[in-house]
This record gives C-alpha cells, sequence and structure tokens, in this order.
C-alpha cells in the first residue's frame, strides 16, 4: 500500500495519507481527518479510537503514531473535547510502550519506553461533567436536601406535639409503711421517694408510651424492685385518659419481674 506525507502546521510528524480503498483502520483514519476539517470533534475523536483499536489489533505502531498526531489536532476549546482528547492520547501512547516491549523482544533487545513519564501523577484520564450530568447532579442535590429537610421537621414535629400521659395508682396493700423510690434510671440514683401507709396510695404521672417504670420499695430486708409496665397497661383503658392501678404487694426481688397493671376504678383502684 502507498502513503504519502503531508506537512501539518501544529505537528512535527507526518499525517498518514489514506488511499480511496483502505483497510479499516486507515479508513477510521481518513474519517478522523475529514471530521477535523469540518470542526467537529467529537467524530474525530470516535474516529480516532477506532482507528487505534484497529492499528493495535494489526501491530501497527506506525499507525497508532499517526493517531496520536491527529489527536493534537483536536480543537479542545470546551471540556468534552478536552478530556476526550487526552484520554485518548493517554490511550495511544499506552498502546505504543506495548507494542515497543513486543518489537524489542521479538528482536531479543533491551525496551526502551518511549514515554518514561506516564505513569506520573500529572497525567491521567478524566470524566466528562456534560451540563445533563451538572443538572442531575444539581437535582439530586435538592432532592437529599429536601429529604433531609423533611426528616428534621418531622422530629421537630414530633418533639412539640403533645404527648400522652396515665395516671400510676401504687396501693400499699401490706401491714406496714412502704417507703416507694421512682427510678428515673437502671441504677435508680435519680428518683422520687414517698413513703405509703398501710392501705393508703399514691398517684404518679407518666408518659403513656413509657415501655416499662421501675419502681423500688424500701423494706426491712433486701429492697424489692416493682416493675411496671406502663403502655401495655394505657393500652387497655377505654379511653385517652385514665388510671392505671397495681398493688405494692407485686414487689419480687431486684431487678424484679414486670407487672402489667389494671385500669382502676374511677373511686377506688381495681382488684388486681
Amino acid at each position: 500500500m502507498a502513503f504519502a506525507r503531508v506537512c501539518v502546521r501544529t505537528v512535527s510528524k507526518g499525517i498518514r495519507f489514506v488511499p480511496a480503498v483502505a483497510s479499516h483502520p486507515d479508513r477510521d483514519l481518513g474519517e478522523a481527518r475529514a471530521a477535523l476539517d469540518r470542526g467537529d470533534s467529537p467524530a474525530a475523536l470516535k474516529s480516532l479510537d477506532r482507528a487505534r483499536r484497529g492499528y493495535l489489533k494489526t501491530h501497527d505502531a506506525d499507525g497508532l503514531e499517526h493517531v496520536l498526531d491527529m489527536t493534537a489536532l483536536v480543537d479542545a476549546s470546551d471540556d468534552r473535547s478536552r478530556i476526550g482528547r487526552d484520554n485518548l492520547a493517554y490511550a495511544v501512547k499506552q498502546n505504543l510502550r506495548q507494542e515497543t516491549r513486543r518489537s524489542a523482544q521479538q528482536r531479543g533487545e533491551s525496551w526502551a519506553d518511549p514515554y518514561p513519564d506516564l505513569q506520573a501523577p500529572t497525567e491521567h484520564t478524566g470524566v466528562v461533567l456534560t451540563r445533563g450530568v451538572k443538572i442531575g447532579i444539581g437535582v439530586g442535590v435538592l432532592i437529599v436536601l429536601a429529604v433531609i429537610a423533611a426528616v428534621i421537621l418531622a422530629i421537630a414535629l414530633a418533639d412539640s406535639s403533645p404527648k400522652s400521659t396515665v395516671t400510676l395508682r401504687l396501693l400499699n396493700d401490706t401491714a406496714r409503711p412502704i417507703t416507694v423510690r421512682g427510678c428515673s434510671d437502671s441504677d435508680c440514683i435519680s428518683s422520687w421517694s414517698r413513703e405509703v401507709r398501710a392501705g393508703q396510695e399514691t398517684d404518679t404521672e407518666l408518659d403513656a408510651d413509657l415501655l416499662v417504670a421501675q419502681f423500688k420499695l424500701k423494706l426491712p430486708g433486701p429492697d424489692e424492685c416493682l416493675p411496671v409496665r406502663v403502655h401495655d397497661g394505657y393500652q387497655r383503658l377505654h379511653r385517652s385518659s385514665g388510671t392505671l392501678a397495681v398493688r405494692l404487694s407485686r414487689a419480687t426481688p431486684c431487678p424484679g419481674t414486670t407487672v402489667l397493671p389494671s385500669p382502676a376504678a374511677p373511686t377506688e383502684p381495681a382488684p388486681l
């Protein structure tokens, strides 16, 4: 196949002449040159990449050199073309390294890397952020911010909404006075304390959503505990507000066995 050299103003090497009937990579190279003449950088890059793959398949190092020369002619006035050109140049250089290494091995000669600084951190491929991609990223950010704002608003509304409370009546059904401590933590360090005489009762307001309320009873021997299932008892009430009742005799050695309170009568505790 005959070839001719033509001078290119911006590069030092010649550009391969493409005859009317050419192999596929040479034809792709001709299409790339036509695209460059009409200023169509995206089409030129596509044709050059097809030519690169064709020359690589046939181990044509000269053809790869011509692809690299023409890649330098691509107009890089926009980000898409600039990054596409840089990516293509990087790929061609890697292919040339591969072909020169293979050729040196076949000749039994030592290989000289034509691009020894190719792996330097300053040379790398890029990702094109097109207008559509940027719009998509912006929309995604707005959606995420809207979801976060909705979650924060829901939490704020939940915290500001009035909480349901229920009255728990503790009845001392023993024959001696008992000191009752209402525990706000597992160690019952922070608590209130009340003395309930025999046959008497004391009421306390609790959050109806509280799963278990812990009470500790001060007795002559070891203390006993009375964990009360507040929320389960609240669900047994027939109205949104009311009174639950539990007998202190239900207490057991700490940490205690949970007790389900019963709805109390309006004037006196209901039997348990």
